[in-house]
């Protein structure tokens, strides 16, 4: 997770010092400055100047390297370098404990693309204010029919987190979701049909996104893959492993033990996504705001730990998940990114609040997995996070 636009001063001394030699086996010497990215939750980045170009360097975190396989996360990044859709890899360290990757300075989108639907509920305000990085820009423009007040924001401002029960609120809001017999909501699979109103400009984030998440579908899948089911009992695994063998706190146990309050619902979830699976795709997994950059009117992804094939819906339900969108945004991804989806089946749509709930679910492990793994100083912060995605998960029995 990590946001390119925010970035800190690299402390001068010792600690730069000990990047000069790594860089010089990078091959870059005449290196200007070094400063450290802001919005990383594991892993460190770095934007180094010289006077070739910029470039991104990246400390891989530890305990990161539990998550993910090194040689799958740069065969998934070098596909969609070639594809034009992520910074090309440069170069990696022998250990792969160090990244060095193309620097893109990501453009600020209007806030106005959305801002007309959020203003009133204070949305808008508090997706940006979610950020403290982002950069906000404000000026006044004037056009030839009337006087704009515009803001620019980077991508990262877009950041909301959104419960299934959000997203099924917001559909309810459109006449999408009805409530039958049973006391859950369910689909009515007709409104699903009716014409979605167009937002006003092109390269509104409903858009970009549909855009990148129709390209990133058609990439090869490679011969890595993991099904919903099977990622969670591999996190499951490995947090009863570390509850077996660390002497961990009592503030971790206590999270555990709400994860497995909930087994049943999240086998019941796992259950309604492989119902509705035809073939994995490839997925990032990932795509949340700090994930993207904005470059040219189109995304590039960054951050492939978790890239593999997997459910279709894996990649919808980030996005819906962790984006400041409206209602009527939601329907439109959700509406054409499954119209038509060769590997998910008709009725894919009646399972978006369980891919939903399943991104929070994995979210809370991780948080979990890390902080069994960090260092005291830092456990307590992925307990926090934990704290923050457990009430994102549908908890009814």
């Amino acid at each position: 997770m990590l946001d390119v636009n925010a970035a800190k001063p690299y402390s001068a001394g010792e600690s730069f010092n000990a990047l000069l030699p790594i860089l010089k086996r990078a091959g870059l010497e005449q290196v200007l400055s070094i400063c450290e990215l802001l919005g990383g939750l594991s892993n460190h980045n770095y934007k180094i100047t010289t006077p070739a170009g910029c470039y991104v360097l990246r400390v891989n975190a530890d305990a990161a390297d539990s998550f993910c396989t090194r040689q799958q996360e740069h065969f998934y990044w070098q596909q969609l370098a070639k594809a034009k859709l992520a910074p090309a890899l440069l170069w990696v360290s022998e250990d792969e404990r160090y990244y060095l990757s193309d620097f893109i300075e990501s453009d600020l989108i209007e806030s106005d693309l959305i801002e007309s639907d959020f203003i009133e509920s204070g949305l808008i305000e508090s997706a940006v204010a979610s950020v403290a990085e982002c950069v906000v820009i404000e000026h006044n423009m004037i056009d030839s029919e009337r006087f704009q007040r515009k803001r620019f924001i980077h991508w990262p401002a877009l950041e909301r987190q959104t419960s299934a029960a959000d997203f099924m609120l917001g559909q309810s809001s459109l006449g999408i979701l009805h409530h039958g017999d049973s006391q859950q909501a369910s689909f009515n699979p007709e409104p699903w049909l009716m014409p979605i109103q167009q937002d006003k400009h092109p390269n509104s984030a409903a858009h970009l996104l549909l855009e990148l998440l129709l390209q990133l579908r058609e990439l090869p899948t490679g011969s890595y893959a993991i099904s919903i089911t099977e990622q969670w009992q591999e996190y499951h695994q490995q947090m009863l492993a570390y509850q077996a063998s660390l002497a961990l706190t009592h503030d971790w146990s206590e999270r555990v033990a709400k994860l497995l309050n909930i087994q049943i619902n999240i086998k019941h979830w796992c259950d309604d996504l492989a119902a509705c699976l035809i073939k994995p795709q490839f997925c990032h997994r990932d795509l949340n705001p700090h994930n993207l950059l904005l470059k040219n009117n189109r995304l590039y992804c960054i951050d492939f730990e978790y890239a593999t094939a997997s459910h279709p819906l894996c990649e919808l339900a980030v996005v819906l998940a962790t984006h400041a969108l409206t209602p009527i945004q939601q329907n439109e991804l959700v509406t054409q990114y499954l119209s038509q989806h060769p590997y998910v089946t008709a009725h894919a749509v009646a399972a978006v609040p369980a891919a939903i709930d399943m991104y929070w679910v994995f979210a809370c492990y991780w948080a979990l997995l890390m902080a069994a793994q960090t260092e005291a100083s830092r456990s307590a912060d992925y307990l926090a996070w934990f704290d923050c995605f457990w009430p994102l998960i549908t908890q009814e029995s």
